[in-house]
């Protein structure tokens, strides 16, 4: 059902934005699709936003007496309008260290920068492009143009924003064939100059998490909450990210409905907004539950994004979650070995619908997945479509997801949520302090 979902999606659908219209239909249909599950709390959780939607852009080069206008896509929280000019300066990875390298010399002038990491020492971990971004900005440049690690001339989009708000120069991604262009010129010793235009939209919107849920019983004020985000980026229709872990959750809720189980707690399904614009629905979401109170009634969070063929979990969580999905996850195994390898890993990290539920103290579950290289090549890119998708991918994920959940809402009892000291020495001990302070998100 979920495959079929999907594909219906996104042929009569298409992208599902925040913001735009395709996204608001998106939402609508999400909603019917629980109740016709047969769920019936099925509720809309609006907050307020600002949305960013791309128009044009342009990019010309020139070096000597050769020029070239490679295609780019504009990165989303770029300005609404810009019209810069600059030498390039080829900041490789992006990073601290190169930063270090260039000095002032990045001052008035065009960063060229990879998304992923080449040529990297081994102990190098990588920056999230909006991180990259952020130390760009910082060191002084004019704009930034990303270059996509993917063969192909794909293009890849994403947020450049740490904080979900416009930032103050233009940032583009291009080709891995068109950046490595520019380096043999720059290698060459002929300085290559830029001009970088674009013009976007940034408007506030109103967007809806879409949320149901089936109600525990003796301890139905405690929540297993699962989660995945339903929007995506505009240059194709979001088929792995993340129509594979969204739909998945429609079809896990109806799977779990129609069985007739009466789970000791609730379990609830929450489809997230914005999540590609800077985690909005997520973060909106947990502010509520602050208000509410019912953060404390949360007592895990499981988040799908772009997962498929689950072999097994990972868990953020203080001491005595590790060992419980450990057992789980045996428990699992021992019902498919097959399919299920049932391995249990510990371990953070950031940018996505996790994050806002992590950092308040709840712990959070990951599932591990392993979707192919040819997937994560069309990440946030004009081929991310529907024959990416195996049916079977998603079917594993109602299976195997579906009795960690239910695992989870019959447990006798659960471990607890982090202490706020506890998960400062946790975030800082999985060196995520950097990255948090860079989002402006590290509180301590």
């Amino acid at each position: 059902m979920g495959h079929g979902w999907l594909q219906w999606s996104t042929t009569h659908i298409g992208h599902r934005l925040t913001g735009s219209p395709q996204g608001a239909r998106a939402e609508e249909t999400a909603d019917s699709l629980f109740r016709s599950g047969g769920l019936e709390r099925v509720t809309f959780h609006p907050f307020e936003a600002r949305a960013w939607q791309r128009q044009g852009v342009t990019l010309h080069l020139a070096a000597g007496d050769s020029t070239y206008s490679p295609a780019c896509v504009a990165l989303a929280h770029s300005p609404v309008s810009a019209d810069v000019s600059g030498t390039i300066v080829d900041l490789g990875n992006g990073l601290g260290a190169d930063l270090a390298r260039i000095g002032d010399g990045l001052r008035g002038r065009i960063a060229l920068v990879n998304i992923g990491l080449i040529d990297a020492p081994k102990e190098a971990g990588n920056l999230h492009r909006s991180e990259k971004t952020a130390l760009a900005i910082k060191a002084g440049a004019a704009a930034v143009i990303f270059v996509n690690n993917v063969d192909g001339h794909v293009l890849l989009t994403g947020t450049a924003s740490v904080d979900g708000n416009l930032i103050p120069v233009p940032a583009a991604c291009i080709s891995s064939e068109d950046g490595a262009t520019i380096r043999r010129w720059l290698h060459a010793g002929r300085p290559v100059e830029a001009t970088l235009r674009m013009t976007n939209r940034s408007d506030m919107v109103t967007a809806r998490n879409v949320m149901a849920e089936i109600p525990g019983t003796d301890l139905a004020g405690e929540v297993i909450l699962v989660g995945g985000h339903l929007d995506c980026w505009d240059l194709a229709t979001g088929a792995t990210d993340n129509g594979l872990g969204s739909y998945s959750i429609l079809d896990m809720a109806r799977c779990l409905n129609k069985l007739g189980l009466k789970p000791r707690r609730t379990i609830r399904f929450v489809l997230f907004m914005g999540e590609e614009q800077g985690l909005l629905g997520s973060r909106a979401l947990v502010e509520h539950y602050r208000g509410t109170g019912e953060l404390a009634r949360i007592r895990c969070m499981v988040n799908m994004d772009m997962t498929g063929h689950p072999q097994g979990f990972g868990i953020t969580g203080p001491e005595g979650w590790k060992e419980l999905v450990e057992r789980i996850n045996g428990e699992i195994r021992a019902v498919d070995s097959t399919a299920f390898a049932g391995r249990t890993s510990t371990g953070a990290w950031l940018h996505s619908d996790h994050q806002p539920f992590m950092l308040a103290g709840v712990p959070v579950i990951n599932p591990h997945s392993d979707l192919g290289g040819h997937v994560y090549g069309c990440y946030h890119s004009s081929c991310d479509d529907i024959h990416l998708v195996d049916p079977e991918a998603m079917v594993d994920n109602v299976r195997f997801v579906g009795m960690l959940l239910l695992a989870l809402a019959n447990e006798r009892e659960l471990p607890p949520h982090f202490t706020d000291d506890a998960l400062r020495a946790r975030m800082m001990s999985e060196g995520l302090e950097e990255k948090l302070r860079i989002g402006g998100d590290w509180r301590w």
